[in-house]
């Protein structure tokens, strides 16, 4: 509990006045922030939009609120993630020990540049194909065996989808897939597992990619590793471990957040049906309307945690050296003075791609081409393989689970109607 004692003087003093108690900080991110984010940090960012909480972890932190303010603490280098502390790259590390969000520039430079040349939207967009077929397989395995029954779109479509996505543009070989999707969906999400399950899941993690680098030095593909692994050895400045870690990492933070980012859109248009209906009718504007989605409704409230490495001023508030951060995406992405109206889901708002769901800067998400193309595939697939949607339990129902930094769908009955 951040308080401070009461102080009374000595007995033979005359009695003095304690002062008065400093106020408890604030817990707003607890289970009830996971289902309705927006309305608790709206309340932070009109009356204090840069203030000291408490998190459900037990840690004291700084939220900042305001769209103009969340931008600037993206690309000021005083907001480290980091925390000053440069990993030694001469200690053997494993695939996930270490990150690209442990990492500051000019070392978080020097490591994601490797990916740039695999993940600009011209290359994931020759995957296009692939992952429009994988959609409609699983429709159709969804219709086959619901009867006239819901579909849970969660399990039956989300994951599988984002996982076959993934394996089309890291071309991993069909016999592998089945025994990679355990371990990466428990790393997405870790809730009831055994610390030797997650280790587990590591290893297996770690011995896939550095099986995966053996193979493309052997046999080099048109695929993610084989356009790291040769921008690797044009470019330097990486060791073997980094390049595993950053392949890894790019493969499980391209897994549960793309599922999320599904179903948060899906649950967007089912309490939108006017959206719903003018997007099926006009498939077109799908393409333009995820960025609006991405804005409605993001899986992570937070950008990754930021320490200050000096004293840094947000407004009137000064935000001292050695402090946690968060940057609230999803309150600038409904603050009011960069987006008019930000309640209201209009597909074709002209704001929508200044959302920061990706980030911005440094740490802009190197996957968000991808991200995007799966969500159009995904959207577009889904309206038109039904002409109407419907939630099979009411939305306030779901069930949110995860925590502030990434919050999590369990599942997503819906009631589909007749095939379009």
């Amino acid at each position: 509990m951040d308080t401070e004692p009461v102080v009374t003087a000595a007995p033979s003093a005359p009695p003095a006045p304690a002062p008065a108690r400093r106020q408890r900080l604030p817990e707003p991110l607890g289970a009830g922030f996971l289902a309705r984010p927006e309305e608790t940090l709206a309340e932070i960012r009109e009356t204090c939009p840069v203030a000291r909480i408490r998190t459900p972890a037990g840690r004291p932190a700084w939220v900042v609120t305001r769209a103009e303010d969340v931008r600037a603490g993206f690309l000021d280098p005083r907001l480290s993630l980091s925390g000053g502390h440069v990993p030694d790259p001469d200690v053997r590390r494993r695939a996930l020990d270490v990150t690209l969000v442990n990492y500051d520039p000019p070392d978080h430079t020097r490591i994601r540049r490797l990916a740039t040349p695999a993940l600009t939207p011209a290359r994931m967009a020759a995957h296009r194909e692939r992952i429009e077929l994988n959609a409609l397989e699983l429709l159709d395995a969804a219709d086959a065996s619901r009867g006239r029954g819901p579909v849970e779109l969660m399990g039956a479509f989300a994951r599988p989808f984002a996982f076959r996505s993934l394996c089309e543009v890291f071309e991993v070989r069909e016999e592998e897939r089945a025994s990679l999707y355990e371990p990466v969906a428990l790393l997405a999400d870790k809730a009831g597992c055994s610390a030797r399950a997650v280790e587990e899941s590591v290893a297996r993690i770690d011995a896939f990619v550095r099986g995966e680098m053996a193979r493309r030095e052997a046999a080099p593909g048109d695929d993610v590793v084989s356009r790291v692994l040769a921008a690797w050895h044009q470019q330097g400045g990486a060791t073997e471990d980094e390049v595993a870690s950053l392949l890894a990492m790019l493969f499980l933070a391209g897994f549960d957040s793309t599922v999320q980012a599904i179903g948060m859109s899906l649950v967007a248009l089912l309490g939108h049906r006017d959206v719903q209906d003018s997007l099926r009718d006009e498939p077109s504007r799908i393409p333009r309307a995820v960025d609006e989605l991405l804005r409605w409704d993001t899986p992570g409230p937070f950008g990754t945690k930021r320490v200050t490495l000096e004293d840094v001023r947000f407004g009137d508030t000064v935000i001292p050296a050695g402090s946690g951060v968060l940057l609230s995406v999803a309150s600038a992405n409904h603050d009011p003075r960069c987006h008019a109206d930000p309640g209201t889901l209009n597909p074709d708002r002209t704001t929508a791609a200044r959302h920061l769901s990706f980030g911005l800067g440094p740490h802009y998400c190197p996957g968000s081409a991808l991200a995007r193309l799966e969500l159009t595939v995904a959207l577009t697939a889904i309206l038109g393989r039904w002409r109407r949607l419907e939630p099979a339990v009411p939305l306030d129902e779901l069930a949110w689970g995860g925590g502030y930094l990434h919050r999590r769908l369990a599942a997503l009955p819906v009631q589909p109607g007749s095939r379009a």
